[in-house]
């Protein structure tokens, strides 16, 4: 893991997410990109310089601007920092942050957590489900409170074998922060495909993934969010980690509006979410 992408509105309430995003890169010894997107003014007919003269200094500007915000919200301002700056002009926020993190070949893309201060509905509404569904690394949501360091992660599994390609690659993360990993799988007694789909995903996960500090868990339950909730308090939980996939999973059904609604409410915790696409 070389890059880690965090995408900020610079907003006052987006400074913890900011210096989570920092900490978290300096753990896993990676480089930290700071990406925002610039909506440019109307160009009046009558100015003298070229567009693209007149984009390129307020481009310039805004990456001042960036620097400024982060010296300020980050301890110790700037200096040995492992940072780079990176501002485009983009009306959308999505296509902005889709096309820049997979240029600069970004490993984790971070964005905050949707919240009453939060400038043009950033970012877990649409914004972060069209990430989800097309980023090509993984998506971290931060609270914009902060968030404090990984030593428990929760992964919830449907015993798919995309799950144990986003587990090889979360496993390492997990290592180089010494932190355990929670394995569960939550399902009603209705759903539930069986005491032998199960031994085989531990086998294969075995076999394929190397780690002391991996726990599986199975739960019976009717409320995914509300067991989901309970097993983060239960295990003290971190970083709540799931897979997205076309047709089924629990990202899906955690971005229907009325689980989003839940979730804002009740898990506070870092959600990162893996895609099956880019597995």
């Amino acid at each position: 893991m070389k890059t880690i992408f965090y995408a900020t509105d610079r907003t006052v309430n987006s400074a913890p997410a900011l210096r989570y995003a920092y900490e978290l890169s300096s753990r896993l010894g990676t480089q930290l990109v700071v990406f925002n997107t610039h909506k440019m003014e109307p160009i009046r007919v009558m100015v003298s310089r070229p567009p693209e003269q007149i984009e390129y200094h307020v481009i310039k500007e805004q990456k001042e601007i960036l620097k400024s915000y982060c010296a300020k919200h980050l301890k110790g301002g700037l200096e040995g920092k492992n940072i780079i700056f990176h501002v485009v002009a983009n009306d959308s926020v999505t296509a902005g942050i889709k096309e820049n993190s997979k240029n600069l070949s970004a490993d984790i893309v971070i964005i905050g957590r949707k919240d009453k201060h939060t400038d043009r509905g950033l970012f877990v509404g649409d914004i972060g489900k069209s990430l989800v569904e097309n980023l090509s690394c993984p998506l971290l949501i931060v609270p914009n409170s902060g968030a404090k360091p990984i030593s428990k992660i929760l992964y919830a599994t449907d015993f798919m074998e995309f799950d144990i390609e986003a587990i090889k690659k979360l496993v390492p993360i997990a290592e180089a922060m010494n932190a355990k990993v929670h394995l569960i799988h939550i399902s009603t007694e209705k759903e539930y495909a069986g005491k032998e789909q199960m031994e085989w995903f531990k086998d294969m996960l075995q076999d394929q993934v190397e780690g002391e500090n991996l726990n599986f868990k199975l739960i019976f339950s009717d409320t995914i969010d509300r067991e989901l909730k309970n097993q983060v308090e239960q295990i003290g939980a971190d970083l709540l980690v799931l897979l997205h996939r076309e047709e089924k999973g629990f990202l899906n059904k955690m971005f229907h509006t009325s689980m989003v609604k839940k979730l804002e409410g009740h898990i506070t915790i870092p959600l990162m979410s893996f895609n099956t696409l880019n597995l």
